[in-house]
């Protein structure tokens, strides 16, 4: 038991902080970002089958991924010129 708490730990760190990691060209950024996304709701859904477990574990993380990736679509050559 002790070591799966240390895991769920390790694992908030890790999500948390790569939630927040910025890359200066928007496409690696929006790669980045949507794979980190990806991996949080299909762990969520798919391992945890616990949503509130879910949102504790990666809820800062994929926030932070989450305006990453808006900001990096945004600054996406393809959506300049709307």
């Amino acid at each position: 038991m002790a070591f799966m708490g240390i895991g769920f730990l390790v694992g908030w760190l890790v999500i948390s902080l790569l939630g927040f990691a910025r890359f200066r060209d928007p496409r690696h950024q929006v790669l980045f970002s949507g794979s980190l996304i990806t991996v949080a709701v299909v762990t969520t859904f798919g391992v945890l089958r616990n949503a509130g477990l879910g949102v504790f574990l990666f809820g800062i993380g994929v926030t932070a991924a989450l305006v990453r990736f808006t900001r990096a679509w945004r600054r996406l050559p393809a959506a300049r010129l709307k």
